[in-house]
């Protein structure tokens, strides 16, 4: 299992804005209301990390302290937590599903 911090930002319309600190430029998304913003930030971070596993590429391991990050109000952090095998193992059952 690992856990990321996001920090969500609502913006001027209305839409929650999420990045995740330790990823960032490349793992984002947004939501239209926050538990939408909670599901894309988790579908994003666990496709973002697949992704790299699947080029064998570093990921940068998780902040454990969410107090190191710099974030203002009314912004916050949320944090998502991913299975990678878990992810994996849906990932696969779409694949046989579609074919």
């Amino acid at each position: 299992m690992l856990l990321y911090f996001a920090k969500f930002h609502k913006n001027v319309d209305n839409q929650y804005e999420v990045s995740f600190p330790d990823l960032e430029p490349y793992a984002a998304t947004f939501g239209y209301t926050l538990e939408e913003a909670i599901q894309s930030a988790h579908d994003s971070l666990a496709g973002y990390l697949l992704t790299q596993e699947d080029f064998n590429e570093e990921v940068l391991a998780p902040t454990e302290d969410p107090d190191k990050f710099k974030i203002t109000a009314p912004d916050f952090l949320v944090p998502v937590q991913v299975d990678l095998k878990l992810e994996r193992e849906k990932e696969q059952n779409k694949l046989v599903k579609k074919l």
